[in-house]
Formats: structure tokens, sequence, C-alpha cells
């Protein structure tokens, strides 16, 4: 009789809770977490470090008279010489984001005091005594700015791209000789188009935003200027003297950077 009473509560007891579940509201699922958007402009800063490449050559083919040309005297045809520094600088772009791709345009400006030189003599005793002649040509590259199409893959708050574009940069150059250790010319010069020089830039990096409308990123850049003739003026006992040296430049640049993302895109 008692078994009979228990089972009968049980049997009560469920069917009224199942009753009661059926007349509760069902709970609605969670709303998914809305991934971050790259889309929209930016500004930044962005510090680092670079590395140059300058190879130089036809200074003592066009002076011939300190001591005939480079392959009767003994003088190196191509001075290579290599400079680094920290460069820092600032940077700014816009973004559109379609999935996960992510398409805009960048373009920076970087500073740094990046100078080099190389020191050669001649000549080989055909038509001077060997060291006779010893020149110093020295470079420094002030700035170099860029501005590229950008193409990259975002996974949520990361970004991995792609960068390529035009390069600009502006190069000085100083070429100093001494004859039998007296000095016999000093001349400065700087490469042509407006004292600038126009090139090429490919470059990779990835940018995590780290809270709100502010990302990082860390980036590599090469910059290519080909090769261009750089007018050097200077004087020989008083007297004007122009030769032209043929240059070569090759940029590596590695940075990190700061980015504030200011607004959505206006379009």
């Amino acid at each position: 009789m008692k078994f009979r009473l228990l089972a009968g509560i049980a049997i009560t007891a469920i069917i009224t809770g199942s009753a009661f579940a059926a007349d509760m509201p069902l709970r609605a699922p969670p709303l998914p977490v809305a991934a971050y958007d790259w889309s929209g402009f930016y500004i930044g800063g962005v510090i680092g470090g670079q590395w140059s490449r300058f190879e130089t050559s036809g200074f003592d083919d066009t002076f011939g008279s300190l001591g005939g040309p480079s392959v009767l005297n003994g003088t190196a045809a191509v001075r290579t010489f290599d400079t680094n520094s920290f460069i820092g600088g600032i940077e700014g772009g816009d973004r559109y984001q379609f999935g996960k791709l992510v398409v805009g345009w960048e373009a920076d400006v970087v500073w740094g005091d990046r100078g080099g030189s190389v020191t050669t003599s001649c000549c080989n005793g055909v038509l001077a005594p060997p060291g006779a002649f010893v020149t110093t040509i020295s470079a420094n590259q002030k700035w170099t700015a860029t501005a590229t199409s950008t193409v990259g893959i975002a996974h949520d708050r990361w970004l991995i791209y792609g960068k390529a574009g035009v390069a600009w940069t502006h190069n000085d150059f100083t070429v100093n000789t001494t004859l039998l250790g007296v000095p016999f010319f000093s001349g400065t010069g700087s490469t042509s188009d407006n004292n600038s020089r126009v090139g090429w830039t490919v470059g990779t990096g990835i940018e995590w935003a780290i809270w709100n409308n502010w990302s990082i990123k860390a980036e590599y850049d090469y910059l290519d200027f080909g090769s261009r003739a750089a007018t050097v003026n200077g004087s020989i006992l008083g007297l004007p003297v122009s030769a032209l040296l043929e240059n070569d430049v090759r940029v590596n640049q590695f940075k990190a950077g700061l980015n504030w993302h200011i607004m959505p895109n206006l379009w």
C-alpha cells in the first residue's frame, strides 16, 4: 500500500513538472560576438631600423684628369658601402573589409640619420704613383616616403597584409680627393628630380587590434631606387669642376607602429 502511494506521488510530480516546463517561454540563444571590422581611416607613428646599400661608380671615369680612367689607374670600378640607422615617422591610410578580405591604401614618411662612406686609393703606377690619389665618397639619406596599395586577410582582431607601390628618397653625396696627402678636390651633389628620386617598394606585415580603435603592427619593407647619376660640383685649385657620380640605392626597413582608427569610411 505504501509502495503504491509513493509511486503515485512520483508520477504526479513528473507530470506536473513536464506541464510546467512546457508552459515556460524558450530562452533565446546568445547573440554571436561581432568580429572586428578593419574598415576605415587611420593615422599613426612608426619607429624601427633601416639598412641601405649604396653602389657608386663613374666618378674617376668622368673625372679622368685625376689620373686616367679607372681601368688604367687601378681604382675600383664600383664602390659599395652600407649605412644603417634608427628611423621614425608617420603614416596614414584607409581600408575596406569584405568578409575576411581587407584592401586599401597607405602612405608614410620616415626620417633618420643614415650616412656612410667608402674610401679608395689609386693608382697602379701606370698613369700615377701608387696611392697618389685617395678618394672618399660619402652619402646621406635624409628621408624616405612611400605610397602603396595594400591587401590582407583578417582573422577577427588579427590582420596579415602585403603592400606594393611607389617610393621616394633624398640623397646627398660628398666627394673628397687628396693628391699625395694634399687636398685636391672637394665637391657635393644631390640626385636629380628636384633633389629627390623615385623608385618602387614591396612589403609585408602583421597588425593586431589591441583595444577599441587602437592597433599595433610589425612590418618589413624593401625599397629599390635603381641607378641614377648625381652631379658633383666642386673645385680644383679654385677652378670649378663638375663630375657625374653613378649611384644605385637599395633600402631595407623594419618598422613597428601604433595606429589610431579615427573614423569609418565616408562612402
